[in-house]
């Protein structure tokens, strides 16, 4: 499995586990941001919404 990239540095992003074990990163951009993804395709490369810190 690849890493999820920025997410795992932005302030943005949230890991989230399922009940099965899969990994998801969902960006809380998407919540004010209209048309932002909510779950990113991994890993990410690039992205104007980072943010260095920590995730949630």
């Amino acid at each position: 499995m690849t890493g999820p990239g920025l997410c795992a540095r932005c302030q943005h992003a949230r890991r989230i586990v399922s009940g099965k074990g899969s990994e998801f990163w969902r960006c809380s951009l998407s919540e004010r941001v209209a048309g932002w993804p909510k779950y990113p395709r991994l890993p990410v490369l690039r992205c104007r919404g980072y943010a260095e810190g920590e995730p949630s």
